[in-house]
Formats: C-alpha cells, structure tokens, sequence
C-alpha cells in the first residue's frame, strides 16, 4: 500500500508562475507613464515626456486603485514625481540657455 500524498494547496493570490516583469503587465497606464519618465530622463526632452507621464501616471493610480492586486500604483507615483521634476528642470534649462544666447 502506498501512501498518495495530495499536492499543496495554492494560496488565493498565488503569482508565482506569473513570467517577472519589471513593467506592469495589468496596467497599460502606468506602464505608458513609466516609460516616458525614463525616456524623459534624457537631456532636454523632459518637456516633451514630462506631461505625459504625469497625465499617464494620474490613469494608472486610479487604474491601479481600482484592481485587487493594485499593479502599477508605485509605477504611477513614481512617473507622476519624476515627470514634475523633469519638467521642471528642463524648462529652467531652456530658459538659461535662452536667456544665455543673448536672445532676451
């Protein structure tokens, strides 16, 4: 006679066969806003992906807010404080190498 031993029982919110991603898969959101905060890290284009990653970041907190497992929401923040401060930053340097070219 030989024992059957029954497999373990998988928690509710079990994930561990979920393929690791950086990015988060259920929130296009903040995945979107994430990625124009990295691409607005680049000299200069923080006025062109600033915006969009705070408008992006604002969807994915309340997309994130809304999902059980709140994927996204540190995606959203982040895109949200780091978007402001390239905007910021990249409008103050365009402003300093206008006023430098003597064209004020």
């Amino acid at each position: 006679m030989s024992a059957t031993v029954e497999p373990a029982r998988r928690r509710k919110n079990d994930r561990s066969e979920i393929p690791v991603s950086f990015l988060p898969d259920g929130n296009p959101n903040a995945r979107r806003a994430y990625l124009c905060a990295v691409l607005g890290l680049a000299p200069g284009l923080g006025l062109v992906f600033g915006p969009p990653a705070i408008l992006f970041g604002i969807l994915g907190r309340r997309a994130a807010l809304r999902d059980e497992f709140q994927r996204g929401l540190g995606h959203a923040w982040v895109s949200r404080a780091l978007g402001a401060v390239e905007f910021v930053c990249a409008a103050a340097g365009w402003a300093c190498l206008w006023l430098a070219s003597g064209a004020a």
